[in-house]
């Protein structure tokens, strides 16, 4: 016996019982079933392509942190910081790079252990004197 035969015999059993159920049980029935049909949500089906953004959009213009407001001074504060970066590497062009620095660093006679010993540097001190 297949599924399918089984089903059939399942509904035909439950087709019988039905003409033996008292009016009230029925009548119960019946209302739970609607119930339960008003409570039932239909799950959400993916959807290829942007249709999420819709939803996104809605959230953010209905969110209390992503007003109007809030957008403006955040693009007030990126906008400044962008131009203070711009302002820092136009009018500083002298500033030392820190290739150059390792440059002359790995050119020099003396290795690089020197430079970090503080014992080194008092000496250059005192000789310079």
């Amino acid at each position: 016996m297949n599924d399918q035969e089984l089903a059939k015999k399942i509904v035909q059993h439950l087709d019988q019982g039905l003409g033996h159920i008292k009016q009230g049980t029925l009548y119960r029935l019946q209302s739970a079933r609607m119930a339960a049909l008003d409570r039932y949500r239909q799950a959400p089906q993916p959807v290829s392509g942007l249709a999420w953004a819709g939803n996104v959009a809605f959230h953010l213009d209905h969110s209390r942190y992503f007003n109007a407001r809030n957008m403006f001074a955040l693009g007030l504060l990126l906008l400044s910081l962008t131009g203070v970066t711009y302002w820092q590497l136009v009018t500083q062009p002298n500033a030392i790079d820190f290739a150059e620095i390792d440059a002359s660093l790995l050119s020099g006679d003396l290795p690089i252990n020197a430079y970090l010993d503080s014992g080194f540097e008092a000496w250059l001190k005192r000789s310079s004197q």
